[in-house]
């Protein structure tokens, strides 16, 4: 059954148009590597329209190629305004068959009144996104485990070991977006790029502080979902309804019992 990912997982390909199909295509592709690659992780597109004169183009086109390895990124991409782009995700150079890359987009990135997303604060620096897209890397156990179980488990986001790391699983994914988009302030961004595009990642020495936050998140998403089944088996455990549910004070675990 889980032999192979579901089509919208196996490679992402993303095209917006935004005007004028006249203006030069701004093409990029991402080739995932390293630890994003085995164990998955979050991408953060941040489209950045500008002038086209302002875009540095090769045969015809704008952008290029680029590899991430951290577990999360912000790619920021310059684009013609009025214009379009394009980006597409790819497995490492030579990656066997059964090691295709799945992706899944978790969140489309609005903008405001003015049509502007959210503005850079580091790469292109006070430049305004018109959005942007956050991409979940599936982590390769997720479509190309060996068996049903092991797909299953990384699906769940089930790891083991005292080294595992957090997973990324739909709901970890989240988490770790959550912590790097609303509270980036605990954390720095280091840059790396050109012209057109910028690719932001976390440097390697934060991630053991990162590694942590993100596992405590996850423990309280879980302990969340935990106690609002508890609280729900309660008031759905009589047909009359009414009444009350309080916690129980010698559950080691979430649960209620009606009053």
């Amino acid at each position: 059954m889980f032999n192979h990912a579901p089509r919208r997982a196996i490679a992402l390909t993303v095209m917006l148009m935004a005007g004028s199909a006249g203006a030069s295509d701004a093409d990029l592709t991402i080739e995932v590597g390293g630890a994003l690659f085995e164990h998955g992780g979050v991408v953060t597109i941040y489209p950045i329209p500008v002038p086209p004169e302002e875009l540095p183009v090769q045969d015809g086109k704008a952008a290029g190629r680029v590899t991430v390895t951290s577990r999360y990124a912000e790619v920021q991409l310059k684009y013609p305004k009025d214009g379009k782009y394009v980006f597409r995700f790819l497995s490492p150079e030579g990656a066997a068959d059964d090691q295709k890359l799945g992706t899944q987009a978790l969140s489309v990135i609005g903008t405001d009144m003015e049509d502007r997303g959210p503005q850079m604060t580091v790469g292109f620096k006070d430049a305004y996104s018109s959005g942007g897209q956050v991409i979940r890397v599936l982590p390769r156990a997720e479509h190309a485990g060996e068996s049903d179980a092991a797909r299953t488990n990384a699906r769940w986001g089930k790891v083991e070991g005292k080294d595992a790391l957090p997973p990324a699983d739909e709901r970890g994914a989240r988490s770790l977006a959550a912590i790097l988009r609303y509270g980036g302030s605990d954390f720095t961004f280091h840059c790396v790029g050109d012209t057109s595009v910028q690719v932001c990642t976390i440097p390697q020495n934060q991630w053991p502080t990162l590694d942590m936050r993100w596992w405590r998140d996850i423990a309280e998403a879980r302990l969340e979902r935990l106690d609002y089944h508890a609280l729900r088996r309660c008031y759905d455990s009589s047909w009359l309804g009414g009444g009350t549910c309080d916690p129980d004070p010698k559950s080691n675990e979430p649960a209620y019992f009606r009053k």
